[in-house]
């Protein structure tokens, strides 16, 4: 979300890539656990889930919640596809 923030803020900045929204993008994939179709399978019956899956699940959502405002900023591609994917996802998370 910071990351977001100073891009929103100040911009991307080609000559660093940490204050790039391709590598942030790239970053946020990274960082996910499981993909779309696994969080959707398992957000369906989030409340029966044990707590360390629920938490899992949290995560995932707070690690997308920057999303909306990111993928306005990619290039067309799998990955900004990948990021579309993630906030219809989101949407479901607990």
């Amino acid at each position: 979300m910071l990351r977001m923030w100073v891009i929103d803020r100040l911009g991307p900045d080609d000559k660093d890539p940490d204050w790039s929204p391709e590598k942030l993008a790239s970053d946020t994939l990274d960082a996910l656990a499981l993909t779309p179709p696994q969080a959707t399978a398992l957000a369906g019956h989030w409340r029966d889930l044990p707590i360390e899956q629920v938490r899992e699940l949290r995560q995932c959502k707070n690690l997308t919640a920057h999303l909306d405002r990111l993928t306005d900023r990619l290039r067309p591609g799998q990955t900004r596809d990948q990021l579309l994917l993630w906030t219809e996802t989101r949407r479901l998370l607990p």
